[in-house]
């Protein structure tokens, strides 16, 4: 069974980019936003690391750790999380009585890495780094898969468009081993880009996957005229299944 993570923050960005994160790195993590969702994360079951934002509308942090630790007797390790001063966030966590605290100036990952290392090493390990290339045109879609990935131990490359993303496979010392292709960008689209590396021999080991919202039937014809390796709806755009390419 996968650990299990509880994020409370009021943010709906971080609660997003967080989650998605630790799914990438094998860890299984809910989300509450005020205490109402708490109370009914809470009863749902146990965690084993229970991660919270200093700063919120409806509480603090530091009393909402209190709250937990000795009202509700919880036993997961409390880690205070937040973009105040590290100093002033060592003294809160050592106040209530947190097990550590993480600052999120010093970046997603390394939040990743500092909860995972709480749980005492995280995700099975394993599976072979492999370099991929996300291609899209949306920096938010762009960003959750270079989170998910890297957060597995890949090399992530990025690029908003066709050319961009020439540039880096014309390149031996940055071609990737795989490449995550939007369909409906501006300029040249994921099916002619799909079809100017499938149709050159430099390339014929990287592997293409199509990504796009639309609905299945199409993508499959997409692939079909594209001679990608296979696609992804971007509603199912979960760590695992993007992993699964990579093994």
């Amino acid at each position: 069974m996968a650990a299990r993570v509880l994020v409370i923050d009021d943010s709906p960005m971080t609660v997003q980019l967080i989650t998605q994160a630790l799914a990438g790195a094998g860890v299984e993590a809910d989300a509450a936003s005020d205490l109402a969702s708490l109370d009914e994360r809470l009863a749902r079951g146990n965690y084993e690391v229970v991660l919270v934002d200093v700063n919120m509308p409806e509480m603090y942090g530091d009393d909402v750790v209190e709250f937990l630790r000795v009202q509700r007797k919880l036993t997961a390790k409390l880690l205070l999380y937040s973009d105040i001063a590290e100093d002033e966030l060592a003294k809160k966590a050592k106040n209530v009585g947190a097990d550590g605290y993480i600052t999120k100036s010093r970046g997603l990952e390394a939040a990743v890495a500092e909860i995972t290392q709480a749980l005492g090493g995280g995700a099975e390990g394993g599976q072979a780094r492999r370099r991929v290339l996300v291609v899209d045109d949306s920096e938010a879609t762009a960003r959750l898969l270079e989170v998910e990935l890297s957060a597995r131990g890949h090399e992530v490359m990025t690029a908003n468009s066709a050319d961009a993303a020439t540039k880096i496979i014309l390149k031996k010392k940055t071609r990737p081993d795989l490449v995550l292709l939007d369909v409906k960008m501006p300029g040249v689209n994921g099916e002619e880009f799909c079809r100017f590396i499938k149709g050159n021999s430099l390339f014929s080991g990287i592997q293409v996957i199509l990504c796009s919202a639309q609905d299945e039937a199409e993508l499959q014809k997409a692939q079909e005229r594209a001679g990608a390796d296979g696609y992804i709806r971007k509603d199912a755009l979960i760590a695992r299944e993007i992993l699964d390419l990579l093994s």
